[in-house]
């Protein structure tokens, strides 16, 4: 069977045109038995999977489950799929970890905006007693966590710090389901049924050498912008340096409010200053009526926005895993949450070409999420994932 311990598929897009239908049955079916036809539902430890919301949600619930019968499987929605097969929209991504190099404990933590520390306090020590009962044991320092997150519920920040506290010094990563751009409802994926409101922790115990990593591809600071007016709540800023938000963003760059469209946010970014790093606080979408940006990480009135001029994602990218190749060895499997905006400036840019040459060259797959999670941190516009060596 299968000489790697990490096996990914990567399903078709969705269709439902009268000549050819490609619906939720058909991208399971597809990926299942490409995974199997390189092991057995034995031999898995966890499936992995993100999917397309144009998939019917409840078939694609119904089928992981009968596919994968007795396997525990996990996942969410997503703004685009990938493996070494390159970028992909209305499809589904598997990811399966075996059992003989993986030990992994998992759990569904539901109401993310009112979980409290003692509360992530008892499902981190849950998870760790988990496998420590196992009968294959790894050492502390080859625990890490991911997580993945409801993409709309605004609560990342206050879900990661109080978990960081209750997970302590493991590594820990992940991303927030996303919904193909439409910005209506995101889910996460449990026990056989998707959730709202709610993540999904992963607690995995690995013999293989690996790193958790993030980078972005911020090379400079532009120009400095004040918020003035904003509701932290929602994360919606109405108020740039006294003046409507969205029509005085629009200004900078010569364009109209109207203009404003997720390509325009991939490109011309805003970050916060965050000790001697700056963070991308990525837009989320304007409203005309009321000239207002809404972000998909935290922002606050007196915050100073930064306009940043971006280096190439790519070079970015290629550096960061010839890094990791050179520390660890050759890799075998890259595990990503990879930004949807990096994916449109790729797009725009025409460099499918050679995002595709490095997933294949690392063996690369995911999901593009409407953020990531790196530690205790909420970040946007980065490559944030997990680097496994090659036993």
């Amino acid at each position: 069977m299968s000489k790697t311990s990490i096996l990914s598929a990567l399903s078709k897009p969705a269709s439902q045109s009268v000549s050819a239908v490609y619906a939720a049955a058909d991208a399971c079916h597809d990926v299942a038995s490409e995974i199997l036809s390189k092991t057995t539902l034995d031999e898995i430890e966890l499936v992995l999977f993100h999917t397309s919301t144009s998939f019917d949600l409840d078939e694609v619930a119904q089928n992981m489950t009968s596919l994968f019968v007795n396997v525990p499987t996990v996942g969410c929605t997503s703004a685009g799929e990938f493996n070494k097969n390159g970028y992909c929209t209305e499809s589904l991504v598997v990811v399966a970890f075996l059992k003989r190099d993986f030990s992994i404990a998992t759990a569904l933590v539901s109401n993310v905006d009112k979980i409290n520390f003692d509360e992530a306090h008892d499902i981190a020590s849950g998870l760790r007693h988990t496998l420590q009962a196992r009968d294959k044991r790894y050492d502390t320092n080859q625990h890490f966590v991911i997580s993945v997150l409801d993409g709309l519920t605004r609560h990342e920040e206050h879900f990661l710090e109080t978990f960081a506290t209750a997970f302590g010094n493991i590594p820990h990563l992940g991303g927030s389901a996303g919904d193909d751009l439409k910005l209506e409802a995101t889910y996460v994926f449990y026990q056989g049924k998707f959730h709202q409101n709610a993540a999904v922790l992963m607690l995995i115990g690995t013999g293989k050498a690996f790193s958790v990593f993030s980078v972005d591809h911020i090379d400079s600071p532009v120009s400095k912008l004040v918020v003035t007016k904003a509701d932290p709540e929602s994360r919606t800023v109405y108020e740039i340096n006294g003046e409507p938000a969205a029509q005085y963003y629009a200004s900078l760059l010569g364009l109209k409010a109207s203009d404003l469209t997720p390509d325009v946010f991939s490109v011309f970014p805003l970050a916060v200053l965050v000790g001697d790093r700056y963070f991308i606080r990525s837009i989320q979408k304007v409203d005309l009526a009321t000239n207002a940006i809404t972000f998909y990480c935290a922002v606050d009135i007196g915050i100073i926005l930064t306009f940043v001029q971006l280096g190439d994602c790519i070079d970015a990218m290629e550096n960061k895993l010839e890094t990791l190749t050179k520390e660890l060895g050759e890799s075998e499997f890259v595990y990503t949450c990879d930004c949807f905006l990096r994916r449109l400036e790729i797009e725009q840019n025409k460099k499918g070409a050679e995002i595709q040459r490095l997933q294949q060259k690392y063996n690369v797959g995911g999901f593009n999420a409407y953020g990531e999670h790196i530690h205790s941190v909420h970040l946007n516009q980065t490559f944030t994932g997990v680097y496994f060596a090659k036993n």
